[in-house]
């Protein structure tokens, strides 16, 4: 269960906490990220161009590797390091609070595996919707640029020349990206939302919608919200970080596959509505399984003053 902050530290000011040490992680981030791009920074090739073109000139197929350690530098430290400073700083059990200190059984795993497969139709379908919704010519072709720049990233970081290229792909992009966004996410800004609001349905709504927007992806954006609404689920019913870990890295990692293997995947939008029930009846599995580990992340409760060398005390259950 959640752990109140150790200081009796008002939700304001835990989320002013998380905002300032987000803010300071973009900013060194940003720093910090253009270390393995300093051999190929001349500042003179960069005078006078936009920093549109600027970019255009680092996101070449040669740079592949450099950027993918560009991608994990500024997602450690805007993702990762603010949601464990903040813990540490507001919770007296950081990573308890977090949800790193649970276990994952075998069928715990293997079922979360199987929601994000039968997640994807109802993914990609939601692409497919959102592509139809009534934007006017000149909005639509707007979205339609950005996506194409985006993708042009993508197939840059993503180069998988060999078998090699591909397993690396799977570790910088699938795996290490997503352990940093769930403990953000999830296990900080969620956590947080639900136990101040008492409203854990509305906290992982508001969360999946941010998670959504932070990507960027325009035609994504509902896909993006369906998925977030999966992890926050999963993480608001077992408080276990490494679940949402494992099923956000499974959904990368099938996305990254079909770009190696150059699989097509658009999908009639009608398909989605095939996965709801087998997700539904999946869910009630998954909380099956996890029936000795449902401990409601957003609830807290009494704090015992010898754990904590402070009186206790009881706070509002939603």
């Amino acid at each position: 269960m959640a752990y109140p902050a150790t200081k009796r530290i008002s939700y304001w000011g835990q989320l002013g906490i998380l905002a300032a040490f987000t803010g300071a992680g973009l900013l060194v981030g940003g720093i910090v990220s253009l270390i393995p791009l300093a051999g190929k920074i001349n500042l003179k090739d960069f005078q006078g161009v936009s920093g549109k073109e600027a970019m255009n000139s680092l996101f070449v197929p040669e740079n592949a590797n450099l950027l993918r350690w560009v991608q994990f530098l500024t997602t450690l430290f805007l993702f990762f390091l603010p949601p464990i400073c903040y813990a540490w700083l507001c919770h007296k059990k950081a990573f308890t609070h977090l949800g790193f200190r649970n276990k994952v059984t075998a069928p715990q795993f293997l079922i979360v595996i199987l929601i994000m497969l039968a997640a994807i139709p109802l993914s990609l379908s939601l692409g497919e919707l959102t592509k139809l919704l009534p934007f006017t010519k000149g909005t639509f072709e707007l979205f339609q640029k950005a996506e194409d720049d985006y993708m042009k990233q993508i197939l840059v970081i993503g180069r998988m020349n060999n078998f090699v290229d591909y397993l690396i792909s799977l570790v910088m992009l699938a795996v290490l990206p997503t352990f940093f966004e769930e403990t953000f996410f999830r296990g900080g800004l969620q956590n947080l939302l639900s136990r101040w609001w008492k409203r854990p349905i509305l906290a992982i709504v508001v969360t999946s919608i941010i998670f959504s927007i932070v990507h960027g992806s325009y035609f994504g954006f509902l896909s993006r919200v369906a998925l977030g609404f999966i992890l926050g689920w999963m993480y608001y019913r077992t408080g276990n970080i490494w679940l949402n870990i494992i099923a956000h890295a499974t959904n990368n990692a099938v996305s990254l596959t079909a770009l190696y293997l150059k699989v097509d995947t658009n999908m009639s939008s009608w398909l989605g509505l095939v996965s709801l029930p087998v997700l539904g009846g999946l869910f009630v599995l998954f909380d099956r399984m996890s029936q000795y580990q449902i401990n409601k992340p957003g609830e807290e409760v009494i704090i015992q003053t010898d754990d904590y060398n402070q009186p206790s005390w009881v706070t509002d259950r939603p």
